[in-house]
């Protein structure tokens, strides 16, 4: 096993159920992929194309010219669909959608051809009605990825003929072999993806975690917070949004833990935030299990384009209420 497949770190159970579907020729037509956002699904799916195009072995040799343009994204045989993010709200719009099964109907090129749609999620109404269709009929040697973070943010007609594969977080061990090198807190605290770890030992990032934990500190010490404007121009910015949520996850969940356990666990918070993870601490652990919910409820909500300001005041409110 050459190919890209041999390349990916950690999912294991995925890795081989794959490979058992394609060694017993039971590869279904269309897969979706859900979990965690930047703990490689959209590779694992590249490496499954890979398999699918190689010409010399059906877990892909990754020197062949198939294998190689698939694993530059480069293939003829890859047709690849993405959210407009021209858009305040990036969606995928139907047109685009039709562009690839228009291009599937007229396409002649010969052996399997893959159709990858990341943050599938972001599909509106039209476009995922218009993909339905090829779902129900599919063409003949052409096979479906769908890619995002949550089986319930898809229609149940499509989760419905859509294998599903389920993706966990990356353990602390993966995190390690794919960025070697770095501060133990930071694989703590980056909730087992790539993308927050490179974020959080970033200068940017140090600084932007900065800037989320001072909004956390106003949002529970705040009685007026609902009043204040002064956050709410920050938060129309989803990325900045989500970002911030995910920093607020995990000091919560370290404040948890050490609740629960009356143990010492903030080693994943860096001395330059553990005056924030004290103010946290000072916060009852039913406020806290509750705002915990809360939002990872609204990580998937902004994710499914619900309106980050309206849903913090919603939070807060329920916070206030808990208190």
């Amino acid at each position: 096993m050459a190919g890209l497949m041999n390349d990916i770190i950690g999912h294991a159970k995925n890795k081989d159920r794959l490979l058992s579907l394609i060694s017993q020729k039971r590869w279904p037509h269309a897969f979706l992929f859900v979990g965690p956002h930047s703990i490689g699904k959209y590779k694992m799916a590249l490496a499954c194309s890979q398999m699918l195009v190689c010409k010399e072995s059906e877990t892909s040799c990754g020197l062949c010219g198939p294998c190689l343009r698939m694993a530059k994204e480069q293939s003829e045989n890859l047709l690849k669909v993405s959210p407009d993010t021209s858009l305040a709200k990036p969606v995928i719009k139907v047109e685009a959608i039709r562009n690839v099964l228009d291009a599937l109907s007229l396409s002649s090129l010969g052996g399997a051809r893959v159709v990858l749609i990341d943050q599938a999620h972001r599909m509106n109404a039209q476009a995922a009605n218009a993909l339905l269709k090829s779902l129900e009929e599919p063409f003949e040697n052409v096979y479906f990825f769908l890619i995002g973070p949550d089986a319930q943010q898809f229609l149940s007609t499509i989760r419905s003929r859509c294998q599903m594969m389920a993706f966990q977080s990356l353990e602390t061990n993966d995190l390690k072999k794919i960025k070697p090198g770095l501060p133990g807190w930071a694989y703590a605290a980056s909730r087992g993806q790539i993308e927050n770890l490179l974020q959080l030992t970033s200068a940017a990032g140090i600084e932007r975690r900065t800037e989320s934990y001072q909004l956390l500190e106003q949002f529970l010490t705040d009685k007026e917070f609902l009043l204040k404007s002064s956050w709410r121009s920050l938060v129309k910015d989803k990325s900045w949004t989500l970002s911030t949520i995910s920093a607020w996850l995990q000091i919560l969940y370290v404040a948890i833990k050490t609740q629960a356990s009356e143990k010492k666990e903030n080693q994943s918070i860096p001395d330059q935030h553990k005056t924030y993870f004290n103010q946290v601490m000072t916060v009852t652990s039913q406020q806290l299990l509750q705002l915990f919910d809360d939002l990872v409820s609204a990580e998937k909500d902004i994710l499914g384009n619900m309106d980050p300001v309206l849903l913090l005041e919603k939070i807060w409110v329920g916070y206030a209420r808990v208190g």
